[in-house]
């Protein structure tokens, strides 16, 4: 006798419920599987921008050397460029009777006493104006130069009282014209005596060309070096305080020209500092007393003149 099962009515359902949630599945792993390889792959070149910086600063030079001939005597500043340097402060102005820049009058009885006069007072200084204007650096040509533009400024031309500083040029044409002369002489001297004459000649003429060359090269080394200082400009990305007051407000401030409260002098400052930084910034701006407006040079900027006036405050507290 056969047994036959009963079909399940929910066998097929079942089956087929099973079958996609199966297919859902691997759906998912699938694109769980590429969704990881996207993005733990590198796309196109490697950047390499990091390590390329890092290896330049690595091979980046630790300093620099300038080579300086000082053979070379750096060339001297113009009149001008030394009145606005040094000597406006007190010139532009007439601080304590200085002749102003163009008082043809004031300057009258100073130039009777010719160029020669007027460089031994601005070299040594008088009365209240500081040898050199208070700046060592000054060299003789460039106090010269300062001298003949203040004075032309005020109509008297002394430039033909200016002696030529040509002194190298002077002796290579004494070397020629010597070497020129005595040639013929050596030559005739030679031909009477034989050749005897010329070895002590040519031995002298090496010993004179040696002990010349080592004392102008020093003389124009010494010259660079002086000139250096005065004619150095470092860029600086802030206006430097003590820069300004060298360059202009020492030439009063140092000394305590005009009762002007020397640098450093706690007393004469602290009133000044009680004032606030406004009232001082107010006074060298716009000038108070003998004081001319920013300290006579007007090319300054008014943040230039506040740093210098940081700068006295600071080392005055």
């Amino acid at each position: 006798m056969a047994h036959s099962t009963p079909k399940d009515p929910m066998a097929k359902p079942v089956l087929i419920g099973g079958l996609v949630l199966i297919g859902a599945a691997v759906a998912v792993l699938v694109s769980n599987l590429f969704s990881t390889i996207e993005k733990n792959s590198t796309k196109g070149a490697e950047d390499t921008s990091m390590q390329a910086a890092a290896a330049e600063i690595n091979l980046a030079p630790i300093g620099k050397v300038n080579a300086v001939d000082k053979s070379v005597a750096k060339a001297a500043r113009s009149g001008e460029a030394v009145y606005n340097a040094v000597c406006t402060s007190c010139h532009s102005a007439g601080v304590l009777g200085a002749p102003k820049i163009d008082d043809k009058a004031a300057w009258a009885p100073r130039v009777g006493n010719g160029l020669d006069g007027l460089m031994k007072n601005a070299i040594n200084g008088l009365n209240s104006m500081p040898a050199r204007g208070g700046d060592p650096t000054i060299t003789d040509e460039e106090l010269t130069n300062a001298v003949v533009y203040m004075t032309g400024k005020a109509g008297h031309d002394l430039s033909s009282q200016v002696k030529k500083a040509a002194a190298p040029a002077a002796q290579e044409s004494m070397a020629g014209m010597s070497g020129m002369a005595a040639a013929p002489a050596q030559e005739s001297m030679a031909g009477m005596s034989g050749m005897a004459a010329a070895p002590a000649q040519e031995g002298m003429a090496g010993m004179s060309g040696m002990a010349a060359a080592p004392a102008q090269e020093g003389m124009a080394g010494m010259s660079g070096m002086a000139a250096a200082p005065a004619q150095a400009a470092a860029p600086a990305a802030a206006v430097d305080g003590a820069k300004i007051y060298k360059a202009t407000c020492f030439s009063c401030h140092d000394v305590g020209v005009a009762n002007s409260p020397k640098l450093g002098d706690k007393a004469a400052w602290s009133a000044r500092i009680a004032a606030g930084n406004d009232a001082m910034y107010s006074n060298a701006l716009n000038g108070k007393g003998a004081m001319p407006a920013k300290g006579g040079n007007a090319a300054l900027s008014d943040a230039e003149i506040k740093a210098a006036v940081d700068y006295m405050v600071a080392q005055s507290k």
